[in-house]
Order: structure tokens, then C-alpha cells, then sequence
């Protein structure tokens, strides 16, 4: 990763707030429009974990994406969706 990425990542987490897994849930059940993104691998994940509002990602290729915004999903294009991220 490049310095540069991980000074972002770093401004970004001060503008962030810690939320736990139970308090993620209840947020994106009452709320289908927040989007989680998954750093583990999808294949690692249970089946009954997975959903449409995941996005699965290393922070390699969040790194790669940040480089190039073409690669990100759409999704993340919309800076008024929260986003959680494990």
C-alpha cells in the first residue's frame, strides 16, 4: 500500500465513528441502503452472512481502487450512502 493511501485511510477514520456488529445489523436492517464493505474473502464467508449489500474487498484492492476510481464498485459512487466497513 502507498503512504499516501494510508494517509487517507487514516483522515478518513477521524471523520468516522465505531459502531459495533450488533449496532451494524439493527443500522442495515432498518436501513437496505447502507452498504458493508467485507474485507475478508467471499469465499470465507458463510452463505447466510453474504447479502446484496455487501462488497467484497481487500484493503489491497481498496488501495488499487483508490488509484483507480474506474475499478470502484458503483455503488460507492454516491458520497450520501453510508457505508460500514469490518
Amino acid at each position: 500500500m502507498t503512504d499516501d493511501f494510508r494517509q487517507r485511510v487514516e483522515a478518513a477514520k477521524a471523520k468516522t465513528k465505531t459502531v459495533t456488529a450488533p449496532v451494524s445489523k439493527e443500522q442495515m436492517d432498518a436501513n437496505p441502503e447502507i452498504l458493508l464493505i467485507e474485507t475478508r474473502l467471499k469465499e470465507n464467508v458463510p452463505l447466510d452472512e453474504q447479502a446484496e449489500n455487501v462488497i467484497f474487498m481487500s484493503v489491497e484492492e481498496l488501495d488499487e481502487m483508490a488509484e483507480d476510481r474506474s475499478k470502484l464498485d458503483p455503488r460507492l459512487a454516491d458520497p450520501n450512502v453510508q457505508i460500514i466497513t469490518t
